[in-house]
């Protein structure tokens, strides 16, 4: 396995910068927040909305679920933009990682002030969905806490229900997960900023397995890191919608 880490992070902009270890104690640098810029989300969220809009059902898994960032960035925009979007929901969130899949599942969440700009440019109500917690969310070996280098600091807020209640946090390795899905060409697969870390050789096993196991008009979700992946998504039949977004042909 590749061993990556994020040396130019800007701190100030991260709920958590988080230092994994693998069974065989290879380190994994990750780091997550809410909102990140370099994906669209209302734009991604426009084209699932529509793409679907004649399926009754839907099935979102999310792999890499971290702290849980992304999906309740995902759920805020679909609610925010879109009415009648409850198919999408409850996203099924994984991560290998017990630590932060139980800092998930706490409904917890550590946020600093840049995240809650990003929510007064979009003219959302940052207290519509998060609340000032008494309790403080401390997760092992969360480097950017423990380090002291955020300058601006992050607090811990509580998660609304309107977003705990529509997705699900599970403990469990995305290639299992994976193996076991039954697709109907409703399947939106979230998986950024992950399988980079990985071989080429485990990128191919899993790009050939989503390829064997995803029908025509489901999406594939890649992250900026993933050029890579991409290209070996476009090699196996996928094709790009939008950016770092991928639909099975």
């Amino acid at each position: 396995m590749k061993i990556s880490f994020y040396p130019n992070i800007q701190p100030g902009f991260c709920s958590n910068t988080r230092v994994y270890r693998t069974e065989d104690g290879n380190p994994i640098g990750t780091y997550t927040r809410l909102f990140r810029t370099e994906f669209d989300w209302e734009k991604a969220s426009d084209f699932m909305v529509k793409h679907f809009k004649d399926k009754e059902d839907l099935q979102f898994i999310q792999f890499a679920s971290s702290d849980g960032s992304e999906a309740y960035t995902q759920i805020i925009t679909l609610l925010e933009n879109h009415d009648n979007v409850d198919k999408f929901f409850p996203i099924q969130a994984y991560d290998i990682d017990t630590e932060i899949c139980n800092a998930a599942k706490s409904g917890l969440l550590n946020i600093n002030i840049t995240d809650q700009y990003k929510f007064e440019d979009r003219g959302i109500d940052f207290k519509k969905y998060f609340k000032k917690s008494d309790k403080e969310l401390n997760i092992d070996t969360d480097t950017l806490k423990d380090s002291g280098r955020q300058s601006r600091p992050t607090e811990t807020f509580k998660v609304s229900k309107t977003l705990t209640d529509r997705v699900k946090f599970h403990n469990e390795s995305m290639f299992d997960i994976l193996k076991e899905h039954k697709d109907n060409s409703n399947t939106v697969i979230m998986c950024r900023n992950v399988l980079f870390f990985f071989s080429d050789r485990q990128i191919d096993q899993f790009t050939t397995l989503a390829a064997y196991k995803l029908k025509k008009g489901s999406l594939f979700i890649t992250g900026e890191h993933d050029q890579k992946v991409n290209l070996f998504l476009e090699l196996k039949g996928f094709i790009r919608v939008l950016p770092n977004v991928y639909m099975k042909a």
